[in-house]
């Protein structure tokens, strides 16, 4: 078989998707978990608003729960609202849905210079580190398991 190796800097969205659908192919056939995954309803969708006055939306946690995971994807909060314990609130109501929902685990990442310091002192530990990414700070994979 002949075969080309070309670089592009151009963004190529039909090769992304080409490649993204190659993988997922793959995964569906090698990993039964991915393919179960999947299917609707597998996938729930988990969003916990903050809202303030007049109902304008200041913040809050977006994640979804699959497997027997709670995936945190972004937990934002406005400068003035941290530290108050909001923060804590909402994330509680997260765990708790998780466990509703029949989640033993939850995983997120963070930088160093965001929010590690709220979720070690919520439980959650290290169980991968990037150093120097950006230069000079750290990307964080972490995760917490249930006491049961």
């Amino acid at each position: 078989m002949k075969t080309e190796i070309t670089v592009s800097d151009k963004k190529d969205r039909e090769f992304e998707k080409f490649i993204h659908k190659q993988i997922k192919q793959f995964n569906n056939v090698n990993s039964p978990f991915h393919l179960e995954v999947r299917k609707p309803g597998s996938f729930i969708p988990l969003n916990i608003i903050l809202r303030g006055e007049n109902g304008r939306t200041l913040g809050g946690l977006s994640a979804s729960t699959y497997w027997d995971w709670l995936d945190i994807d972004d937990f934002f909060l406005p400068e003035e609202i941290r530290g108050t314990g909001i923060g804590s609130v909402i994330l509680e109501k997260a765990e708790k849905t998780a466990i509703k929902r029949g989640c033993r685990r939850y995983y997120l990442t963070t930088f160093e210079f965001q929010a590690k310091k709220f979720y070690d002192k919520h439980g959650y530990v290290v169980v991968g580190k990037l150093k120097d990414y950006p230069p000079g700070s750290s990307y964080y994979w972490m995760r917490k398991d249930f006491p049961w």
